[in-house]
C-alpha cells in the first residue's frame, strides 16, 4: 500500500470509546489514487471528521470545505467550484461481514478490520459536489467570460441541413399493403 493511500485511512481499532477528531487534506496527490478521474482536478479540500466510537458502532460526521477545478461545459476552460458539504455515516462492526459494504449512510465493516479506507468515499463526495452544469463566471454585465473563440463556434451555421428524413421505400411499400388490406 502506498504512503498516499495510508493518508486517507482511519485507524479505528486502537481508539477508545468516545469522541475523536481527525483532519484530512485532499490535494493534488489525492488525484494520483484515481488516475481515471476526469470529472474534477486540482482539489484543495479540507475534511474534518468527528468520530463517535462505541463498542460496535461508529458515527462519523464529515465536513468538507474547499475548492476543486473542472472544465467549463461551454468553452472547456478551467473553472473552480466550491466543495462544501456535511455528511453523516454510521458504521457497524460485523463478525459476518467479509468486506466493507456501503449502503448510503450506513456501512457494515468486518470486525477483523482495524482501519477504514476513506479515499473512495472522499472521491465520491468530490464527484457529487461538481454542479450538473458548470460554466465560467459571468462579468459585471451578466455576460459569460468563456473563451470567445469557443463561443464563436456556437454562432457558426451548421453544415447539416434540417430537412425531412427520407423514408425508406420498403416502409412505403408496407404502408401501401396495409392500406389495401384495410379497404
Amino acid at each position: 500500500m502506498t504512503k498516499k493511500k495510508l493518508e486517507y485511512r482511519l485507524p479505528f481499532s486502537s481508539l477508545e470509546d468516545g469522541v475523536h477528531i481527525f483532519e484530512f487534506t485532499i490535494g493534488q496527490d489525492f488525484m494520483e489514487l484515481f488516475p481515471e478521474t476526469d470529472v474534477f482536478f486540482a482539489p484543495q479540500v479540507r475534511v474534518d471528521l468527528e468520530l463517535v466510537k462505541s463498542d460496535r458502532l461508529m458515527e462519523m460526521r464529515f465536513r468538507f470545505e474547499g475548492v476543486a477545478k473542472s472544465l467549463c461545459d461551454r468553452c472547456l476552460r478551467e473553472v473552480e467550484f466550491p466543495v462544501r458539504t456535511e455528511e453523516k455515516v454510521v458504521a457497524k462492526l460485523s463478525s459476518e461481514a467479509t468486506e466493507v459494504v456501503e449502503e448510503d449512510e450506513f456501512w457494515t465493516v468486518p470486525e477483523k478490520d482495524s482501519s477504514l479506507d476513506l479515499a473512495p468515499y472522499f472521491h465520491e463526495i468530490l464527484v457529487l459536489s461538481r454542479p450538473m452544469q458548470l460554466f465560467c463566471p459571468e462579468n459585471e454585465k451578466g455576460e459569460p467570460t468563456c473563451d470567445p473563440k469557443m463561443l464563436a463556434y456556437y454562432d457558426q451555421p451548421s453544415d447539416i441541413e434540417e430537412s425531412e428524413p427520407e423514408t425508406d421505400p420498403r416502409w412505403a411499400a408496407l404502408a401501401g399493403l396495409r392500406d389495401k388490406m384495410e379497404d
